[in-house]
């Protein structure tokens, strides 16, 4: 076996670490994102299943959530 030594690490964090700046999400109902859109809620529905929008569901009562900036996007047409 050959035996390469190894860098030591430093265990010890950074002295100034980058700030984490949190970006405010606002996240709509799928009744709020058909308001939104003028689109029906059944629209909204279909777009996220076949069409691509991302959508997120809730862990305690399975309840999907929309993104507003990812809805704007793909109202737009842009690539999410």
């Amino acid at each position: 076996m050959i035996k390469v030594p190894r860098k030591k690490t430093s265990t010890t964090p950074p002295q100034n670490p980058a700030p984490v700046i949190a970006m405010p999400v606002e996240l709509l109902t799928v009744r709020q994102a058909a308001t939104f859109a003028q689109a029906s809620q059944p629209t909204i529905r279909r777009w996220i299943r076949a069409e691509g929008l991302p959508a997120y569901r809730s862990k305690e009562k399975g309840r999907v959530r929309i993104d507003k900036a990812d809805l704007v996007k793909f109202l737009r047409g842009d690539v999410i």
